[in-house]
């Protein structure tokens, strides 16, 4: 029996690889595992979040010195949808898959090759210097798509230690005063180390995810809490997770 359900697995990813394109690079993501991956779907369009985008563009000055990052860029419609916003602004983009990120210097080079704009192939951001950007997006990156069926332990996914490793690492590349935002997550980011680091500025309502927490285990009927969230100055955050 078992061996013809991993028949059955190698089977569905052949057909996915054949079918090439973001499916091929969604199916290979899932096998190899990379370091840093959660959610392997590259799903996007252009300008996917208007309200949210007008309402950072009105929270953050644009201009050169503005540094922003979107974190799982995809194909980098984010970028480039962010820098019809901000029109002075820095905006790098990073992604776990060098495919997309092959995508997105093609098209970086097709427009121009507008020096402003910059993209890397990473799963994390170890090698971004530390408070450096005035703004981190991670749109729907902390999840998997496998647990829209939400089953009750995450761990052969995705998991909160690493969700946790990942939120501190974001949290150091930030400005004080500068926005974190995140949308889609399965796990909330109240729950890691790193939120005593920040206050929210606007919380998002419930989007139909499901929350697991810091044990992996699914947490029914517990909304996320998605948002905006600025870093606070260093010694209010200090104080902040005082014991």
């Amino acid at each position: 029996m078992r061996s013809l359900e991993l028949f059955h697995e190698w089977l569905r990813f052949m057909v996915q690889v054949l079918r090439g394109g973001e499916r091929r690079r969604s199916a290979l993501l899932i096998r190899r595992r990379p370091q840093g991956l959660f959610q392997p779907y590259g799903t996007t369009r252009e300008d996917r979040y208007p309200e949210l985008f007008q309402s950072i563009r009105q929270a953050l000055a644009d201009t050169a010195q503005t540094r922003l990052l979107s974190f799982g860029c995809s194909t980098g419609e984010e970028v480039f949808s962010l820098a019809r916003y901000f029109r002075q602004a820095h905006i790098r983009g990073v992604d776990i898959d060098a495919g997309r990120i092959g995508r997105c210097r093609a098209r970086w080079q097709r427009e121009g090759r507008e020096p402003r704009l910059s993209f890397a192939c990473a799963g994390d951001v170890a090698l971004e210097p530390s408070a450096s950007y005035d703004l981190v997006m991670a749109m729907a990156v902390f999840r998997h798509g496998a647990l829209g069926g939400s089953p009750t332990d995450c761990s052969a996914w995705i998991r909160f230690a690493d969700f946790d490793r990942a939120l501190g690492d974001l949290a150091r590349v930030l400005k004080p005063g500068g926005l974190l935002v995140i949308r889609h997550a399965n796990f909330r980011f109240g729950d890691t180390g790193a939120a005593g680091l920040f206050e929210c500025l606007r919380g998002e309502a419930a989007l139909g995810s499901p929350i697991y927490g810091r044990d992996d285990r699914l947490l029914p009927g517990v909304p996320g809490d998605d948002g905006i969230y600025r870093k606070r100055p260093a010694h209010l955050a200090s104080s902040s997770v005082a014991p």
